[in-house]
């Protein structure tokens, strides 16, 4: 990514755009913070095609992506406790393997008041996430306390669910466009449908951090996006296997010296396979503009941008978002 003699010659401002911005907007698309950074304004957007698909691309790893990677790790504990085991280890499917350690749930499940630990050993294929590259190495725990559990989790036959605090400690994703390193805490309820066959997962969090190096060039671009107010749920579905993902929250990025910020929803839920958004709507949104995003086919996503009267409309892959996103 950032291969491009456009991009290169822009250096640190890169991570956002922001310097292709000014070009596009004649200098009105952003402004300078107290701190000397560059503040570049979601309604920019309209003019440059580069800042739509920024925002496009951190927008969708933020919300849907993020959201996906914290129930992802919850449904690979709910899967290796059902094993009837306190201590398990998986192979993932590409390459690598997860773990999960518990208290002891072994016949009885996950128990109220009990820790356990999912560990990532350089695992490929097991967290399917928008924004996230499926050859995307991951390494690092999460801690999940349990506060509240009914009826044996994990079982197929009965209804069941629990609640708990999750916690990514420097979970680590690593791919060919980058490293992202997911920090954060968050509240959530499971339960399960044995008539349905559906699990949900609703879910808040305060604060939850991605650290960011990317690819650029011969070198690199170091960042953060910080997502306050997270709030999500998920219906998953096991045969055939579904899921739906409802989120919102609101995005600050921060990349060498520029930043953007906006609020994140899907006004209409989204649906994803295989890490693949499907269906639904991803909206960005500041005070003045809508940037709203939604699936053409299995590889691309139709971006249109709406500010003060006027609309923009583009055409992006999701390669490119997962290029730019750096996961």
């Amino acid at each position: 990514m950032f291969s491009s003699p456009m991009f290169r010659s822009f250096g640190a401002a890169l991570a956002l755009a922001a310097t292709v911005a000014l070009g596009a907007c004649g200098g009105g698309g952003s402004g300078s913070s107290s701190g000397g950074s560059s503040v570049l304004k979601l309604s920019s957007a309209l003019q440059s095609e580069h800042v739509a698909r920024y925002a496009g691309a951190f927008g969708m790893l933020s919300g849907p992506g993020v959201a996906a990677i914290y129930t992802s790790v919850v449904q690979s504990l709910v899967t290796d406790v059902t094993a009837g085991a306190a201590n398990t280890t998986t192979a993932c499917p590409a390459s690598g393997s997860i773990s999960v350690v518990t208290q002891g749930a072994g016949q009885n499940g996950l128990q109220t008041g009990e820790t356990a630990t999912v560990g990532f050993n350089q695992c490929v294929g097991q967290v399917k996430a928008p924004g996230v590259s499926g050859s995307a190495s991951i390494t690092g725990t999460v801690s999940v306390q349990i506060q509240n559990v009914q009826g044996i989790v994990g079982n197929a036959s009965n209804n069941w669910s629990y609640s708990a605090t999750e916690t990514a400690n420097a979970l680590t994703l690593v791919s060919t466009n980058g490293k992202t390193v997911v920090n954060g805490t968050v509240n959530y309820t499971m339960s399960y449908d044995a008539a349905t066959g559906i699990t949900t997962t609703t879910a808040s969090s305060p604060t939850v951090t991605l650290d960011r190096t990317q690819t650029a060039g011969s070198g690199s671009i170091s960042g953060q996006i910080t997502i306050t107010g997270l709030m999500y749920s998920r219906l998953h579905g096991a045969d055939p296997v579904t899921d739906t993902l409802a989120t919102s929250g609101n995005i600050s990025v921060n990349a060498a010296d520029a930043t953007i910020a906006f609020a994140v929803s899907t006004p209409t839920p989204v649906t994803i396979n295989g890490g693949k958004v499907q269906g639904g709507v991803i909206q960005l949104s500041t005070s003045d503009t809508v940037e709203s995003i939604m699936p053409k086919d299995e590889s691309t996503v139709i971006i249109t941008v709406t500010s003060n009267g006027k609309t923009a409309t583009y055409t992006e892959t999701i390669d490119d978002f997962r290029s730019l996103a750096g996961a």
